[in-house]
């Protein structure tokens, strides 16, 4: 059974002692034939009636139930192996190709994957930055080059940040570059104190006044400021060159943003912190769709995106970037 202790070792399947039956008596892991995964949760305990009447429970579960594996066809060895080839970061066709799965169902699952991260990257996210640290901030178009004139080039504006040093970051997709859009994302992105670096925006100039420190470089006239030092040169070039590779011609339809970008700062943020991203990942999933304490996850409320069998070529082919 080490799959089974390995799932309850990633918190992905309630663990031993920690799931009841409808009588309030902890159920057992048993083999079980008739069930795919060769395991059910069974409890076969004593219970007595309000008539005194004693009767034995018949309880029985799947594994799958309120997981992560909940309602796949897909054995939860093949699911595994997707969720450890997609941490790879290789070909969502060459992953079809190693476990065996239709078109459909790859593209289902990396789906699923990429709201795992977004859920934990952006809606679980810890703030960068703080008092002592420096914070370089830009933003960046997404989309397609054309290299003619007078054609107005259609795309996504991200807004994005990165930690000195840490190498922490954020990328978050926005729909106008005003003041106030700005200054929200800053405030849930950076903490108050941390030494902020820009270009030469007016939508900055309030920094001072909501608790950062701010310097300022202008790229029309210099890439570093003289006086103070100040350049944007880690989110321009590290940030942007390497979450734009991550995004292919496929991807770039706006609804996917989200989730790509998600995994981007997933991988970026193992790499940094030297995390095994498998082990990452299944984190991530844990709290998620925690087995012990099911809730309806609503996929809208993690991302705007829905399968498009466009996307089986979307992820780079190897490596991470």
């Amino acid at each position: 059974m080490p799959i089974i202790e390995r799932l309850q070792l990633w918190g992905l399947i309630p663990k031993n002692n920690s799931l009841k039956c409808k009588n309030g008596h902890f159920a057992k892991l048993c083999p079980h034939g008739d069930y795919a995964d060769g395991f059910v949760w069974r409890c076969r305990q004593w219970s007595t009636t309000k008539n005194r009447k004693k009767i034995r429970c018949d309880f029985k579960q799947s594994i799958r139930k309120d997981t992560f594996f909940n309602k796949s066809h897909l054995s939860i060895y093949q699911i595994v192996m997707f969720s450890y080839l997609w941490t790879e970061n290789v070909s969502l066709s060459f992953i079809r190709k190693q476990i065996e799965i239709a078109q459909q169902s790859a593209v289902d699952w990396a789906s699923f994957h990429r709201e795992v991260v977004f859920d934990g990257m952006i809606l679980r996210h810890e703030k960068i930055g703080g008092v002592g640290k420096v914070v370089e901030i830009d933003e960046s178009k997404f989309g397609r080059r054309k290299y003619y004139r007078g054609h107005r080039v259609k795309g996504q504006w991200v807004f994005g940040g990165v930690e000195r040093i840490t190498g922490k970051c954020f990328l978050v997709p926005v729909e106008r570059r005003d003041k106030e859009t700005l200054l929200t994302v800053i405030k849930e992105w950076i903490l108050p104190g941390t030494l902020i670096i820009s270009d030469c925006w007016k939508s900055c100039d309030c920094l001072k006044d909501e608790g950062y420190e701010h310097l300022r470089v202008n790229h029309s006239i210099e890439f570093k400021n003289p006086d103070t030092g100040a350049h944007t040169n880690n989110v321009e070039g590290m940030t942007w060159r390497h979450a734009k590779a991550s995004l292919s011609q496929y991807s770039r339809k706006k609804r996917f943003y989200a989730g790509y970008l998600a995994k981007h700062m997933f991988l970026k943020s193992c790499r940094n912190l030297n995390l095994n991203p498998l082990n990452e990942f299944f984190r991530l999933v844990s709290l998620l769709y925690n087995p012990t304490t099911p809730e309806i996850v609503d996929s809208e409320e993690l991302s705007t995106e829905s399968s498009d069998s466009e996307e089986v070529e979307s992820e780079p082919e190897f490596g991470y970037f």
